[in-house]
């Protein structure tokens, strides 16, 4: 853990304890939206790092793939 990160955990700490009671369920769903937005973004990441995995694939037969008989007509 870096000293920056233990500097903010510090503050973070002591401004949530400076709250009233009434807030910190806003603080908790505030910290759960970024858990959630910091895992879709990990997902979608994965996903198309998954779609890259496996066989490659030459330049060739994605032309074929994409144009297919039209190309070779032209």
């Amino acid at each position: 853990m870096s000293k920056t990160h233990v500097v903010y955990k510090k503050k973070i700490i002591e401004s949530i304890e400076e709250l009233p009671e009434s807030n910190l369920k806003e603080v908790l769903d505030f910290i759960n939206f970024l858990k959630s937005k910091r895992k879709k973004r990990e997902d979608s990441i994965l996903k198309v790092a998954g779609c890259l995995s496996g066989n490659s694939i030459s330049a060739k037969e994605i032309e074929e793939e994409l144009y297919g008989k039209f190309k070779e007509e032209c």
